[in-house]
């Protein structure tokens, strides 16, 4: 069965690599392979465990929690030592925004987290593949079982249904290289490469640390615990990690773990009904000793780092706490548990799709590090309970207790040269006009101080557009994301995105004017640009000056503040009444900054100051959410205080000269099919999310990249 796995694994690598997305159509044949094993492993957790504790004593039940729990409290902590000390390589997250005003109207995380735990309606979690209520319902039958007289026949029929089960599992391990051969050529012919390029650290930091535990830590702990040598431990997990480590499947190992306990109750007939009790532990260990699924909270803490994303308060904590239960049930309960903590933690929703993305290649190494440490705890608690361990003390302390040491200088020696980027380092700087707008218009761009041609009083601004062939653009680059400057000194951004697209839907080309945001009307009126393109505010000031398009934008006011007072900003009552409060602002802003902080000393500037605000000559800069969370993840000194629209609310719209009617109508027109075309969503989603952009090029492969057949 190994070698029919082995070539099974090696033809499902080739097949990815040289077919590609098209090994797509093997879906239904792995889709079909693990609704056949998830089909009788939560009746084989139920069945076992209400047969296995029926069935004996409650003396021997307790003899047996005795034996094991110490067991699975020591690989549980060794485990989440291990994992957070692995975060020490992680840089420590900045919170770039922080919502003052935040609700508090959650449901319970204890509330939540217990329907994953409390079996309410037991054939609902059967139908859900909730396996860790499944465990504890067949844990409380299997305990009342315990205590009931004259069950015998009820025994005899759960120990033959477990039978019958165990039967379909050993078809299910014959049939298993199909499964194991769809599986591998999925993963290798879907997943892209690129994407997992960008999560390499977390990826070979989880990989490593599997790797790590399996086949050292777990293996010395039962040489210095148990008369088994290193040897045999790892040829043990050999027999039975290895088809579940290919197919990323916990229910597969069963009939490995019941064909290597077999073998292994033969060398210890010595000891009675030795074989009956490892059936007994068994499906108590694989329902609560999976402690590979404790690995994936290293995702929770690398997407902390990725998102800027901090914990507040206790957050560690209660994930270290979380992870206890975490280990019930298999893998696949994983992706349940992650997108629970990450509504719980308020990480961005996307996180779950980074997970999913990531899982491809990670969840093969949980499942690995799961059964091992099963197979690890149903060794030891047998051992236990039979009176056999062997505690070699010299070598326990110094070859775990060594290589535990080792690693941790290892950790600290490296963590200086290990350079790891976020999700935003130099993002918005990368970022280019080409890549979102095909081929665009001839542009120049005229320096400040420079305001070109204006155009004639005589004739609307919309005609002179199109008898000219030039839009004129006002710009001004202080509003990242909307308007500013990227790492090749192009003008770029959200607004100037859409400014390239209405020039190549009037057929000319762009021509742009530098800004003076405290006299844009009189610009305007001057003819010196056509409509002004920088997160221009909608007030009501502006509006005797100046006409808009609709609104493109609505964000709450905020305020930008360094990190290390964020705490003095929390109460906005409190800030209101500083009379000492120094605030800075750019143009309209003043109108907010008048308004709800009346009694703060003001200072005007056509671009934040941050010099004044390091030195600490500038206590806040007031300014609107997006331009503000953008600017503070390329100035991680600094933060976002969000009071949820208190100070107000902005809107942005392109400005236009107060009587181009004509011009306004086609440009709210054209705001509208840009709405409905998806022009609008795509520009938000790269400039001011800054997703990279979907592409339809399938993924690389041998046949379509080296042999060039068209699929």
């Amino acid at each position: 069965m190994g070698y029919q796995v082995l070539a099974a694994v090696i033809l499902g690598i080739f097949a990815g690599l040289f077919f590609g997305p098209l090994t797509s159509v093997l879906n239904p044949i792995a889709a079909i392979f693990t609704m056949l094993v998830q089909m009788v492993v939560l009746p084989y957790i139920c069945f076992s465990l209400i047969h296995g504790l029926g069935s004996i004593s409650p003396e021997m039940g307790k003899k047996l929690l005795r034996s094991g729990w110490p067991f699975f409290v020591a690989i549980w902590a060794i485990v989440l030592f291990v994992l957070f000390f692995v975060q020490q390589l992680i840089p420590g997250p900045r919170a770039s925004y922080i919502l003052a005003a935040e609700s508090t109207e959650n449901t319970p995380l204890s509330m939540q987290f217990l329907k994953f735990l409390v079996p309410e309606n037991p054939f609902y979690d059967l139908a859900n593949n909730i396996v860790p209520a499944i465990a504890i319902f067949g844990l409380i039958v299997g305990i009342a079982l315990m205590h009931i007289e004259k069950k015998e026949s009820l025994c005899t029929m759960l120990e033959r249904v477990n039978q019958v089960i165990e039967k379909i599992l050993v078809w299910l391990a014959i049939i298993s290289p199909i499964g194991a051969f769809a599986h591998v050529a999925i993963a290798f012919g879907t997943v892209r490469f690129e994407d997992l390029y960008k999560l390499e650290f977390y990826v070979f930091c989880f990989i490593g640390m599997v790797l790590f535990i399996t086949f050292w830590v777990l293996p010395l702990l039962l040489s210095c615990l148990t008369s088994m040598t290193y040897r045999e431990v790892l040829k043990a997990f050999r027999s039975v990690c290895l088809l579940p480590f290919v197919t990323a499947l916990t229910p597969i190992a069963i009939p490995f773990l019941n064909a290597y306990l077999l073998r292994f109750s033969k060398k210890h007939e010595t000891h009675e009904k030795f074989h009956e009790n490892s059936q007994t532990v068994l499906p108590l260990a694989y329902s609560v000793g999976q402690i590979g699924n404790v690995v994936v909270i290293f995702f929770i803490l690398f997407i902390s780092f990725y998102y800027r994303h901090p914990f507040q308060g206790s957050g560690k904590t209660l994930l270290a706490l979380l992870s206890i239960p975490m280990s019930l049930g298999s893998s696949s309960n994983s992706v349940s548990a992650i997108s629970f903590l990450i509504e719980q933690f308020k990480f961005p929703k996307e996180s779950l799709e980074l997970f999913m993305q990531t899982s491809s290649i990670t969840a093969n190494f949980q499942v690995l590090m799961s059964i091992a440490s099963v197979l690890t705890l149903i060794i030891l608690t047998l051992y236990a309970y039979y009176g056999i361990i062997q505690i070699k003390w010299n070598q326990l302390l110094i070859r775990l207790g060594g290589t535990l040491a080792i690693f941790c200088v290892l950790v600290l020696s490296i963590k200086s040269v290990i350079q790891v980027g976020d999700k935003y380092q130099d993002l918005y700087l990368s970022l280019k006009i080409s890549d979102v707008i095909e081929n665009p218009v001839k542009a120049t761009v005229l320096a400040p101080g420079n305001p070109g041609t204006p155009r004639s009083s005589t004739t609307s601004s919309f005609e002179q557009i199109l008898e000219t062939g030039v839009l004129k653009v006002g710009y001004s680059t202080v509003d990242i994301p909307f308007c500013y400057l990227n790492n090749k000194n192009q003008i770029v951004g959200y607004d100037i995105a859409y400014a390239y697209q209405f020039a190549r839907d009037l057929d000319c080309r762009i021509e742009f004017i530098p800004i003076d945001f405290n006299r844009i009307g009189e610009s305007l009126d001057e003819g010196l640009f056509d409509i002004g393109m920088s997160a221009v505010l909608m007030t009501e000031e502006r509006l005797k000056s100046m006409s808009f398009t609709a609104p493109y934008s609505e964000q709450n006011v905020v305020l930008v503040v360094p990190l290390q007072n964020k705490k003095e900003f929390m109460d906005l009552n409190a800030v209101t009444e500083n009379p000492d409060l120094r605030i800075g602002y750019i143009g309209a802003y003043q109108t907010f900054l008048h308004r709800h902080f009346p009694k703060a000393q003001t200072y005007q500037a056509p671009d934040i100051d941050t010099a004044k605000m390091k030195r600490g000559e500038l206590d806040a800069w007031i300014w609107t959410r997006d331009t503000a969370m953008v600017w503070c993840l390329s100035n991680p000194d600094f933060a976002v205080i969000d009071y949820g629209g208190l100070i107000g609310r902005t809107y942005f719209a392109f400005a236009i000269k107060n009587d181009a009617f004509k011009f306004a109508s086609y440009l709210n027109n054209c705001l509208l099919l840009k709405k409905l075309s998806g022009f609008e969503k795509k520009m938000e989603d790269y400039w001011i999310r800054g997703e990279a952009l979907e592409t339809d090029e399938p993924r690389w492969s041998i046949l379509r990249n080296v042999l060039h057949v068209k699929m």
